[in-house]
């Protein structure tokens, strides 16, 4: 059970500057569903918080909702939203009634939120999916996506990124029940057609639109899912949807895909038709108990949790007393895990 013991007593989240938090709404933004499940994890750890999100959000519970309005477009960096969105978010962030006690920012969309006037509060970048980052203390999905944005964007990698960590993305297992495996779905279209051509086996196309209970069932019935992403995938939540539902997943070999699939346990990392040949002839032989049992352990929110918890009270303590911070340990005390 997550609960928070640390000295942050209130956390400040600034989410999408463009969508609503509102899930059903917005099925195929993960940028909307990590406001979701980021929200989630603060309600579940009981850490109050504030988030600073657009007309029509729908919070999990356990905060307080401050009405951005509605967007006037389309963000880009600098553009008239960015600056319309920064002056609404710096006043309502200037009207809060601050308590005197240790509090966190933390930030959801990267540049959007870059020019937040925030005080002397440690600003925690969270959930880094995308190609921009600007803020203190950022984490990022994976090891793969941390090394591309740190070598895309050297001029900001100093020793001061000592700070930053890497956290997965992570999922309520109460959301995704064990399935049997039916069918096939994919993330991606041409290998996956090939593929799926040459061993013969049905393919089913999901590109957006899938969401919750109907979402959930979908991967639970697949024999297994295909993500042959031919980009370098800075997480890939669908491959550990599916695996939270007991479903094998066979992607590429790059990307966070070493971080999140088990070769030969919970699916097949491939490179060749070959390989992805014999990868979908030997995934009805993994076991889909032992998958969801290592997602639940890996991606679970409980687990995943703990480490964001222990990473807050990590930046609180750095970000006043520096790198010498008296037990600055991210994951203590099981951070050697």
């Amino acid at each position: 059970m997550l609960a928070y013991a640390g000295p942050i007593k209130r956390v400040h989240v600034f989410g999408h500057p463009i969508h609503p938090l509102d899930v059903s709404r917005q099925p195929a933004d993960a940028q909307v569903f990590n406001c979701l499940n980021f929200c989630t994890l603060l309600e579940r750890a009981g850490l109050p918080y504030v988030y600073y999100g657009m007309a029509g959000s729908r919070l999990p519970g356990g905060g307080e909702f401050v009405d951005l309005g509605e967007a006037t477009g389309e963000w880009e960096y600098r553009n008239e939203w960015h600056a319309e969105y920064t002056r609404r978010a710096n006043a309502a962030f200037a009207a809060r009634t601050r308590t005197g006690q240790p509090e966190l920012v933390v930030t959801l969309y990267g540049a959007a939120q870059a020019d937040l006037v925030v005080d002397d509060l440690p600003i925690v970048e969270a959930m880094i999916g995308y190609d921009h980052c600007c803020d203190a203390y950022r984490v990022f999905p994976s090891y793969a996506h941390q090394t591309a944005l740190y070598t895309h964007y050297q001029d900001m990698v100093r020793e001061t990124r000592f700070f930053d960590t890497v956290i997965p993305h992570f999922l309520d297992p109460d959301h995704y029940p064990l399935g049997t495996g039916q069918d096939a779905a994919d993330k991606g279209i041409a290998l996956a057609e090939d593929a799926c051509a040459a061993a013969g086996i049905p393919l089913q196309k999901v590109h957006d639109g899938v969401w919750g209970e109907a979402k959930a069932q979908l991967l639970g019935d697949a024999a297994v899912v295909l993500m042959p992403t031919l980009y370098l995938e800075p997480f890939g939540y669908v491959a550990i949807e599916a695996q939270m539902c007991g479903t094998p997943v066979v992607t590429t070999d790059w990307g966070a895909f070493p971080e999140t699939v088990e070769q030969g346990v919970t699916g097949f990392r491939c490179r060749t038709q070959a390989e992805f040949l014999a990868a979908l002839a030997e995934t009805s032989a993994l076991d889909r108990s032992t998958i969801r049992h290592l997602a639940v352990e890996r991606f679970g929110i409980e687990a995943v949790g703990a480490q964001y918890l222990s990473y807050f009270t990590f930046v609180w303590q750095v970000h006043r007393d520096g790198y010498r911070a008296a037990g600055a340990c991210r994951m203590a005390p099981d951070w050697r895990r």
